[in-house]
């Protein structure tokens, strides 16, 4: 019986971010495995605009806190500076950090008796 608060977090952190297991690859036969990958698209202002489009307008992340809603009313002005810019953190293998970063929430499904299952969230 889970009694402990640590004890409900570890469960958790064991259901939502399991270790991965190793795979056997021991049936594979010698081959080469390119350490590199080609990318040789350009994001095009079209990808811009229909991704600035279809995201949800009353939205901000929370690192710059610019809405989307004011990303997309400015978007005739901005869509020339947004698609270099993506496209030279492309070329130049350069991610920042917001998009490294990720938040997990864990929500209770409704209706459940019992809570101390970690199926039920």
């Amino acid at each position: 019986m889970i009694t402990t608060f640590e004890e409900k977090i570890e469960i958790l952190r064991e259901k939502f971010f399991p270790s991965p297991s190793q795979a056997n690859v021991n049936d594979i036969a010698e081959s080469f495995i390119s350490l590199t990958v080609s990318f040789n698209s350009r994001i095009t202002e079209d990808e811009v605009k229909q991704t600035i489009r279809r995201i949800k307008a009353d939205k901000a992340s929370s690192a710059s806190d610019i809405s989307n809603r004011a990303l997309q009313a400015s978007l005739a002005e901005l869509i020339s500076v947004l698609t270099s810019l993506f496209n030279a953190c492309v070329t130049h293998k350069y991610h920042s950090k917001q998009f490294k970063k990720t938040q997990t929430i864990v929500l209770r499904k409704s209706k459940k008796s019992d809570y101390i299952d970690s199926k039920t969230y």
